[in-house]
C-alpha cells in the first residue's frame, strides 16, 4: 500500500525538463607517503539537462546530465642545480583537466515558493584527463594521464536553489570529493568543487 500510494503521488505531478549551465571552482586533494597536497583552484563552467518529478507540494526528486570540466593548478618557483650553469630558478606551471560527465541525483526541500534546498550524490565519469607542464625552456607540455585515472568518482553534494516566475532558475551546490580517483597505489587523490550557475524549465 505504501508503495501504491507513493506510485500514485508521483503519477499525478507533471515531470519537468530543463537546461542549466554555469561556473565550476575545482580543487585537488593529494595523499601520499610523504605527506598531504593541494592544488590551487580550477575555474572552468558546467552544461547540460535536467528532468524534475515532484512528490508532493514540498519534495521532488532531479536527475541531470552535465558535462564540465575540473581539476587544479599548481605554480611555484623551484631551485636547480646544473653542471653548465650552476643554480638556476624554475617556474613550475602545472594543470590537471579532468572531463567528466556529471550525473547528479537529488532529493529538493521547497522552503518556500522560490527557496529550495538540495542534497544528494554525484556520480561522476572521467572521459579524459590531461596534465600539462612547462619544460625548462618555458614551452607547455601536454601529457595524456587517462590511464592512471579511475573513471568513476562519487561525490556527496548539499546546494540551494531559487526559483523566478518566469521558469528561470539559479542555483548553487558543494561537491565534497571522497572517491580516489587515482590508480598509484602510492597516491590517494579526491576532488571537490563548487558549481553556481543558472538554468530554465520547461514547465
Amino acid at each position: 500500500l505504501p508503495l501504491l500510494f507513493l506510485f500514485a503521488c508521483v503519477s499525478a505531478q507533471k515531470t519537468h525538463f530543463g537546461v542549466k549551465g554555469g561556473y565550476s571552482l575545482s580543487t585537488i586533494s593529494i595523499k601520499s607517503d610523504v605527506g598531504k597536497f593541494s592544488y590551487d583552484p580550477k575555474s572552468s563552467f558546467y552544461l547540460g539537462a535536467l528532468a524534475e518529478q515532484p512528490l508532493n507540494d514540498k519534495f521532488s526528486l532531479q536527475g541531470e546530465l552535465l558535462y564540465s570540466i575540473i581539476g587544479g593548478t599548481y605554480k611555484t618557483t623551484s631551485t636547480m642545480v646544473s653542471p653548465a650553469v650552476g643554480t638556476v630558478e624554475v617556474n613550475v606551471d602545472d594543470k590537471i583537466s579532468y572531463g567528466a560527465l556529471q550525473i547528479p541525483l537529488l532529493g529538493k526541500y521547497n522552503v518556500s515558493e522560490n527557496f529550495v534546498l538540495t542534497a544528494g550524490i554525484n556520480f561522476g565519469l572521467i572521459v579524459s584527463a590531461k596534465y600539462k607542464t612547462k619544460d625548462l625552456n618555458g614551452l607547455e607540455v601536454e601529457n595524456n594521464i587517462k590511464k592512471d585515472v579511475n573513471t568513476l568518482d562519487i561525490s556527496p553534494l548539499l546546494g540551494l536553489e531559487y526559483n523566478l516566475k518566469n521558469k528561470i532558475f539559479f542555483d548553487a551546490r558543494y561537491h565534497f570529493g571522497i572517491s580516489n580517483i587515482s590508480k598509484i597505489s602510492a597516491s590517494n587523490q579526491t576532488i571537490n568543487f563548487f558549481q553556481v550557475g543558472i538554468g530554465y524549465k520547461f514547465k
